[in-house]
């Protein structure tokens, strides 16, 4: 079998319908026949469309009729040609088929017009046969003819029919006949359809009947049994897409002649058979002759068979003659260097019992096959196979058409669920083994370099090994492809382990004799120390343990049974090594200082953590054990993962940390080492890429150099503009006292995304240009953008205070918070505005009260309540509120200048060096400040 050919016998009509083809893959001889319906078809009658109805389909009719080795299928359709898309998607009509199983008849092809019939046939119109293989890409060639018929004559209204039979006998099921159907359900566009399945009375046949939608038990008639549903059923309950696959199946009817599974095990273990299918002498016997007498230990040979069969032999699909089910020969796939996984496994197991290895085909469906179990016996539920060794006493689940295993990750069971072994005797479903691999599919190993400081960004080394089918996926790419592939695809993969960084440098290689693929990339990340309180705190990244969630929606009363689906099989291990500062006040190690250990929900996790010196040190495992979570364990998984996951280590910083206004002068030298790798990412750099331009300017911003950002952002803008840039440009310019400029630039930035949002920015700037009347315009024209009215208030107030209108805008401030009361920002506008134009008084002074309880940004409102403070020569109080937020948010520089402005009242000398250093962290505020009239 095909992988591609999953469920062929369940492919959704409608879903092939809307993409363009009135009809279903079919299988018949050479050439199309033509011939009126079968006299066991009720032919249905195609009514006029309703005018309240939007159905696209009017008709869709499958009926199907089971004999010993036999199914024939009748197919009816019919297509409202309603629109000129409809005229195109569905005017040219196609069917394809296999021409060794059956014939293809068309009954009709006719337009309906108003009451006119028309036959399109009758005017000579005939399919024409074309061979394409539409799965080659994919290395399958299934030997499909395609039919096709563009209907001439076709008009805008039009109803399209087309009716045509087929039948179907499988040379390797032999008397045995299989058939499935899914029921469409609403809201498609259906207006009637059915779906008819009938047998002789006498013929033993199994069925299923899956879903929730009232199908009548099949009734006698005429010597048969009639098995029918009408289309579309009911729309049936959403399931969640974490459920597992046999949740999901939907409303489902399978009707087959094999009485048992043993009997589908039977009827398949004939067209595997193993004895003498090498030839003595030959160049396969030869190399089967080379594994045994290169190891004697059945687990080595067993390996070295299984990478001759998966590296030595390409996949190739061949599905004529009999082939969607019947292997080609060992010998012939030995020869040819292709097969598919019929082919593939055929040879292996053949290789496997001439080296005395106990080993047996099994059919598997490689998604969902947990719903095995609940399906009818057919071959038609299985899309693969591969092989089941035993070697001592353990099974090894052995798949041909993967690649990359090698002896230390044969024991990885394949997430197939249940498997049916093929033997001549028969057998029953087998689940196969749930265990945990012995060999990690992934190992991370990451050196983070924060030495230069815990809040600028930091370097990273990393080493990632992939094995087994994971590793091979890498092999190609190492080879093969291009420099600019090998970086994109290495940076992706990194980026998943560690977060968002900048790779400078990488590598990748295959290690074909291990199957084991290493990647390696050396970068700067961003630094991830996050304020918490007074400290700064710190989760490593590329922790295994971490890589885990139970999170999964049972809200829903329907949903409260239903298991989650766990992913895997998985085995990630992670070592990951944090070097810190030398002159750090200290860092402390949360979490467990023990190793700690756990499975939960099926999950192995464990952890041990080390802080020696300035480096720690941190060893995780995650390994999936189980397939499934019950619903009823969901919870209980979620509450013991969030206990074990804060026994995981954190850092957190005790006292002083060096910040980012701490690297002026010669203190700049600690991050040469950055500077020099920021450097290589630019010079390696293609002509057409501005990132590495772009991550060094919010590097250098970051660090207040803005001469350097500067320089940068107009380098990347040369490569490729964009408003994020021009923005960016403004900000520097401003800081570098360029305010023409940089108006400019706020201008430009605005007009390529006209919302008003540069407008405030604009008005200060216009103001300190002495065009404070341009602001204003601006202010009226932002009340015309923007839909929330408080927002327009703010921006008016702040253009007439500019203009030295501060009470008017006071007044309309006051009047919308009258109207709300408890709006924060609008009240912290009030209390700002009513400070740094000196118009603050005790009434005014309660709305900065007011603003610091409702403000959604505590110091913002402070660092007003402070300005106000000050105004009123309430110094200590002043003081007091700006340390309050400068505790909040260090890097809030308007508060850091207006305590140095509040310190140097007080008397205290100290206030010129925090004067000083706000200046160099945002140099454009000595404008603003002055303007509002403070001295400094």
């Amino acid at each position: 079998m095909s992988r591609r050919l999953a469920n062929r016998f369940a492919r959704p009509l409608a879903g092939l319908l809307l993409a363009g083809t009135a009809a279903v893959p079919v299988w018949a001889g050479e050439s199309v026949l033509y011939d009126a319906a079968p006299n066991w078809v009720d032919v249905a009658k195609v009514d006029a469309k309703p005018a309240d109805s939007n159905a696209i389909i009017m008709l869709l009719d499958q009926q199907a009729r089971i004999e010993t080795g036999k199914l024939s299928t009748y197919i009816d359709t019919a297509v409202a040609l309603d629109s000129p898309d409809a005229l195109t998607r569905f005017g040219t009509l196609t069917a394809s088929w296999m021409p060794d199983k059956g014939d293809l008849i068309v009954h009709r092809v006719e337009l309906i017009r108003g009451g006119e019939v028309i036959d399109v046939l009758k005017g000579g119109a005939q399919f024409e046969v074309l061979r394409r293989e539409r799965g080659l890409e994919s290395r399958l060639v299934d030997g499909q003819l395609t039919a096709t018929l563009a209907v001439q004559g076709a008009k805008l209204g039009d109803v399209l029919r087309l009716a045509y039979s087929t039948t179907l006998s499988d040379q390797a099921m032999g008397d045995n006949v299989q058939w499935q159907g899914g029921l469409i359900a609403k809201p498609f566009p259906l207006e009637q359809g059915r779906v008819t399945v009938s047998w002789p009375e006498a013929l033993p046949v199994t069925r299923l009947r899956l879903g929730k939608a009232e199908v009548p038990e099949p009734v006698a008639k005429g010597g048969y049994m009639v098995w029918s549903a009408n289309l579309p059923v009911p729309e049936g309950d959403e399931m969640p897409e974490d459920a597992p696959s046999r949740f999901r199946i939907g409303e489902l009817m399978q009707v087959s002649t094999y009485a048992d599974w043993p009997a589908v095990s039977r009827n398949h273990a004939q067209h595997y058979g193993t004895a003498g299918t090498v030839t003595p002498g030959g160049d396969l016997a030869g190399r089967i002759a080379g594994i045994a007498s290169a190891s004697d230990d059945p687990l080595t040979r067993a390996a070295m068979a299984l990478r001759l069969v998966q590296d030595d032999i390409s996949y190739l699909m061949n599905g004529m003659s009999g082939g969607n089910y019947i292997p080609q020969a060992p010998e012939e796939t030995w020869e040819k260097r292709f097969g598919d996984c019929k082919a593939k496994t055929l040879l292996l197991l053949t290789m496997l019992r001439e080296l005395g290895i106990e080993a047996e085909p099994v059919l598997v469906r490689s998604e969902g096959g947990d719903a095995l179990p609940s399906l009818s016996p057919m071959p038609g539920n299985f899309d693969h196979v591969i092989v089941r060794a035993v070697i001592g006493g353990k099974n090894y689940w052995l798949d041909g058409t993967t690649s990359g295993v090698r002896a230390d990750t044969l024991d990885e069971v394949p997430r197939f669920f249940h498997g049916l072994p093929l033997r001549d005797a028969g057998a029953e479903l087998m689940a196969l083994d749930t265990r945990a691999q012995s060999t990690p599919d992934r190992v991370v190993r990451l050196t983070v370099d924060q030495r230069a400081g815990l809040r600028v960004p930091a370097t990273f080394d990393v080493t990632i090994e992939y094995r087994g089918t994971i590793g091979a996926g890498w092999r190609s790419m190492a080879s093969q492809g291009s420099e600019e592939m090998r970086e994109d695809a290495v940076a992706s993969a990194i980026t998943d382990v560690i977060g968002d960084g900048q790779v400078v440098e990488h590598s990748v290689r295959y290690d074909a004799e291990a199957g084991l693929a290493v990647l390696t990339g050396r970068g700067i990340m961003t630094s991830a120390w996050k304020r918490d309180g007074t400290d700064y705190k710190f989760e490593p990244p590329a922790q295994a343990a971490r890589d885990v969630g139970f999170e999964a929606d049972r809200a829903r009363s329907a949903w409260r049974a239903i298991p989650l689906q766990l992913n895997g099989p998985v085995y990630f291990t992670s070592t990951a090594e944090v070097l810190l500062p030398d002159d750090v006040a200290g860092v402390n190690l949360e979490g467990s200082a023990a190793p700690v250990a756990a499975t939960i929900g099926g999950v192995e996790l464990a952890s041990t953590a080390k802080l020696e010196g300035h480096k720690l040190t941190i060893d995780q495992t995650m390994r999936t054990v189980k397939e499934e979570l019950a619903a009823d364990a969901i919870g209980a998984a979620r509450r013991e993962l969030n206990r074990f996951d804060r026994q995981l280590p954190v850092l957190r910083s005790q006292g002083e940390v060096r910040e980012l206004w701490q690297y002026f002068g010669k203190d700049r030298a600690r991050l040469s080492t950055l500077e020099a790798l920021y450097a290589k990412g630019i010079a390696k750099a293609k002509p057409d890429e501005p990132y590495p331009l772009i991550n060094r300017a919010g590097f250098r911003m970051g660090i207040f150099d803005f001469a350097g950002a500067l320089a940068d952002v107009e380098a990347a803008m040369k490569i490729e503009d964009s408003r994020d840039l021009i923005y960016a440009r403004a900000t520097l310019r401003r800081e570098l006292g360029d305010m023409s400029g940089a108006l400019a630039d706020l201008v430009e930035a605005e007009a390529l995304q006209p919302d008003g949002s540069t407008y405030g920015e604009q008005i200060e700037l216009l103001a300190l240009l002495g065009r404070a009347e341009e602001g204003l315009a601006l202010a009226e024209d932002f009340e015309a953008l923007t839909k929330e009215r408080a927002e327009g208030v703010t921006v008016m107030a702040s253009a007439l205070g500019w203009q030295g209108a501060a009470d008017e805008g006071i007044d309309l401030l006051d009047g919308m918070i009258a109207q709300r009361p408890t709006d924060g920002n609008l009240l912290n506008a009030l209390c700002w505005q009513a400070a740094i134009w000196s118009k603050m008084d005790e009434m005014r002074l309660d709305s900065c009260t007011k603003a610091v309880e409702k403000s959604d940004n505590a110091p913002t409102a402070l660092d007003s309540r402070a300005m106000a403070h000050f105004r009123l020569g309430n110094l200590a109080a002043a003081k007091a509120d700006i340390d309050a937020a400068l505790l909040a948010e260090p890097y809030q520089v308007e508060s850091r200048l207006l305590r140095g402005i509040i310190l140097r009242e007080m008397g205290d000398n100290s206030g010129k060096d925090e004067i000083a250093l706000a200046l160099k962290m945002r140099p454009s505020l000595a404008a603003t400040y002055k303007a509002f009239g403070l001295t400094f």
